[in-house]
């Protein structure tokens, strides 16, 4: 077993690390929004259900040392990825860390080019048709809220990216794995190359999963990182609800090409669906939902059944609750309270 018998680094200002926790918004709003489903599917069809639920804490200098260190070497015939677990060196093949990750290896390891045809499209179907190329697109146009929240997922959890507001070629391979299951990029290949980029350190759970994996212990010396959640306060932030919305009351923003937004409340499982045709709708289509909706809704209103009250009153006499034949209004009272009968 590999072990570091070294004496730990002495750990710095933390700055902007943090672990991404899934936790509130999974258990409490996927589920009040509706979209925990769609979600769930989008998951399984990536391969990434055991990242869900993995709440392990994270570590600081363990994911520091990891993420500066790590180089991907993509050599055509044995690509490899190296990197540090504390102060052991590693050197592995791209198979067997993506056996670590939990991630098929398969696909093309190649080098995404500027806005790939496929992916592209992709963009454009779900946003709307937003005409920006992939390099300006925003997370927040995607009109659907559990691929949205998907694509949020990926960008803070698997791809551990500072800006998750922009969207890459990276968050449109996963979605398009996620959306059509099939698998023209190599998942682990974007991740090592994301790792390999130099910039605020992130991927806490790519990092605890290679410690793992190659069975060496934590440093008992190490320090957790600060939860990074995505709870609704992030998504009011993302705007991706109102900022007056509750866990219990959530009302989607959803953002059209042309710049104007509608806010719906949630759920809405007739109209966002990810097994619908489109992965879009137009202004026009999500008008007439609502009207339609908002129809039925007085319909079955004012055909509710009425409340019945059963209180009745006779003439100088005052009102009374219906009472059994034979019983006095003692039987309905504390009979203690009331004297005899003359």
């Amino acid at each position: 077993m590999l072990r570091n018998t070294r004496k730990p680094l002495s750990i710095g200002k933390k700055g902007k690390m943090k672990k991404f926790k899934f936790g509130e918004l999974f258990k409490k709003a996927t589920t009040s929004t509706g979209i925990l489903d769609d979600f769930f599917t989008l998951v399984n069809r990536a391969g990434l259900a055991t990242y869900v639920g993995d709440e392990r804490e994270q570590y600081y200098r363990l994911t520091k040392v990891f993420v500066e260190s790590f180089k991907f070497h993509n050599t055509e015939y044995e690509p490899t990825v190296a990197f540090k677990i504390y102060d052991i060196p590693v050197t592995m093949k791209l198979e067997e860390f993506c056996c670590a990750l939990g991630i098929a290896p398969v696909g093309t390891a190649r080098r995404i080019d500027d806005n790939p045809r496929d992916l592209l499209e992709l963009y454009r179907g779900i946003t709307g048709d937003d005409c920006r190329t992939i390099q300006r697109g925003k997370i927040r146009n995607i009109q659907l809220p559990a691929i949205k929240y998907f694509a949020y997922y990926i960008g803070t959890s698997i791809l551990g990216r500072e800006n998750t507001s922009n969207i890459s070629s990276y968050h449109l391979a996963f979605l398009n794995v996620a959306l059509t299951g099939e698998t023209p990029y190599h998942l682990g290949s974007l991740i090592a190359r994301r790792l390999s980029s130099r910039g605020p350190i992130f991927g806490g759970t790519i990092a605890l999963r290679i410690l793992t994996h190659l069975d060496i212990p934590l440093d008992s010396n190490d320090v957790p990182l600060t939860p990074r959640k995505l709870d609704i306060a992030a998504m009011k932030s993302h705007r991706f609800v109102t900022t007056d919305s509750t866990i219990d009351n959530m009302v989607y923003r959803m953002l059209f090409a042309d710049g104007n937004e509608k806010e719906i409340p949630l759920p809405q499982p007739g109209l966002f669906n990810i097994d619908r045709q489109s992965w879009s709708l137009t202004k026009e289509a999500v008008e007439e939902h609502m009207k339609i909706q908002e129809f039925h809704q007085q319909h079955d209103s004012e055909n509710a059944e009425p409340s019945y009250d059963y209180t009745v009153t006779y003439p100088d006499v005052s009102s009374s609750t219906y009472m059994e034949p034979g019983r006095s209004s003692s039987y309905y009272e504390d009979t203690t309270s009331w004297g005899p009968w003359e």
